[in-house]
């Protein structure tokens, strides 16, 4: 038993550690070439993994040269924009000015009913509300949407909405969190202050948040139960 564990523990952190090699990026999101990496790489650590027979070696060393070959043609499409639309292919328009662009849907083998169900999951109810649709090369539909149909924004009021910048977790269950202090640039004795002068211990807090622009959320634990 402790052979198979042992396989299994080293083909998942290497797998692990290829994955975080390729870059972040959600699933979905995947250029073509991640994508079919990323497949091959699982396929190639099955084998050792089920077939104890077979070398280590035999999947480690495909998984190591995949991944060297991925981020080889990552750094050639980052200085060459003809490989890049070469390897991950390019933009395509599909709606212009609220009306579907035909013979592109029909080259792209799209049908209307996939492209209106992406619509409504962008909470928009007709094609005529769209200005430009984009498909991208990743597959996910970008939408411009007309003038008319835009959100109203602040500045189209001319409000002065209150600043807040990006949010850090700076408690975490009673604990300071030393990363975020760090980025925020505070001490934590600071942080304490904050608690003190609303007379709330550390130690019951159970998040709290800060941004840069000093707008801070907390909730204590007792709030949750």
């Amino acid at each position: 038993m402790a052979v198979p564990l042992l396989r299994t523990l080293i083909l998942y952190f290497a797998v692990t550690i290829a994955v975080r090699l390729m870059g972040k990026r959600q699933l979905g999101e995947l250029d073509p070439s991640e994508l079919v990496v990323t497949i091959l790489v699982s396929d190639l650590a099955s084998v050792p993994m089920q077939e104890l027979g077979i070398p280590m070696a035999a999947g480690l060393v495909p998984i190591a040269a995949l991944i060297v070959l991925e981020i080889l043609l990552s750094w050639i499409a980052l200085k060459s924009r003809r490989f890049r639309r070469l390897l991950n292919g390019q933009p395509a328009i599909i709606i212009r000015s609220g009306q579907l662009d035909i013979p592109k849907l029909r080259q792209m083998r799209l049908t209307t009913d996939e492209i209106i169900e992406t619509l409504r999951k962008q909470n928009i109810a007709s094609v005529a509300d769209v200005k430009y649709g984009v498909i991208e090369p990743d597959g996910t539909l970008s939408v411009i949407l007309k003038p008319q149909q835009q959100p109203v924004t602040a500045e189209m009021l001319s409000l002065q909405p209150k600043d807040t910048g990006l949010p850090l977790v700076v408690v975490s269950d009673g604990r300071l969190v030393p990363r975020s202090l760090e980025l925020l640039h505070l001490a934590p004795r600071e942080i304490e202050n904050r608690l003190r002068n609303r007379s709330i211990p550390l130690s019951d807090v159970f998040l709290m948040t800060l941004d840069d622009c000093g707008n801070c959320f907390i909730q204590r634990k007792e709030d949750g139960k």
